[in-house]
């Protein structure tokens, strides 16, 4: 009987070891990135892949009406119209969020929500807009303000800011802003003027892909 159990612990610490290895060494990996450090582009603040690259519009409605009031809360204070990119990421991409251009971190604001499988995409702009999320809104050096929105998902309850709360701070292009645990969504919202390059399928990489062009 007692061997049974010692080899039921040998087990359960086995798995438990292998359990925080993943998560400290594979899941929560930070590599160094190639930044192009560009003051004229936006790189990718997320690993993953390109969910959705929509328009969206203040004073039309242009979305469906019971994402109509969501996407308003979303976009507020970017002007009256500009584009959204949604960025998926799963189990295997890198969790870390980087700053997109150099320029200023101005605000961050979490709202608490539920936890539904982030990966599944019930909409064509691929946000679970009912999920807990942190918006952070930054603006670049030319003044051109805008918006990372991290989406928590089925597994990923935990979403750390790295930003000093209530403080603005000046950011390099690159530096690490944030983290989501587990699969979940990054989306950027961009203002008018902001020339949007990313596709729907495409592959992204942390601080070294281009999403945009700064406006001129």
């Amino acid at each position: 009987m007692k061997k049974w159990l010692i080899r039921i612990a040998i087990v359960i610490v086995v798995l438990v070891g292998a359990y925080y290895a993943f998560h400290n060494l594979y899941f929560l990996r930070l590599p160094d990135r190639n930044v192009p450090n560009d003051a004229s582009v936006f790189v990718s603040p997320a690993d993953g892949l390109v969910f959705a690259v929509k328009e969206w519009n203040q004073l039309e409605e242009i979305v469906p009406k019971d994402l109509n009031g969501a996407i308003k809360v979303m976009t507020a204070g970017l002007g009256e119209r500009g584009t959204l990119v949604s960025i998926t990421l799963n189990l295997h991409n890198i969790h870390y969020q980087r700053a997109m251009i150099e320029g200023r971190y101005l605000s961050s604001e979490y709202k608490k929500g539920e936890f539904n499988n982030a990966l599944v995409h019930e909409n064509e702009y691929g946000m679970r807009f009912e999920n807990e999320h942190n918006v952070m809104l930054f603006e670049s050096s030319k003044g051109t303000r805008y918006k990372v929105i991290q989406l928590a998902g089925f597994a990923a309850r935990r979403i750390e800011d790295f930003m000093v709360a209530g403080g603005e701070a000046s950011v390099k292009q690159g530096d690490v802003i944030s983290v989501i645990k587990l699969g979940s969504q990054v989306t950027v919202i961009f203002p008018e003027g902001v020339e949007v390059l990313a596709k729907p399928g495409d592959r992204v990489i942390d601080g070294e892909t281009i999403l945009a062009r700064e406006r001129q």
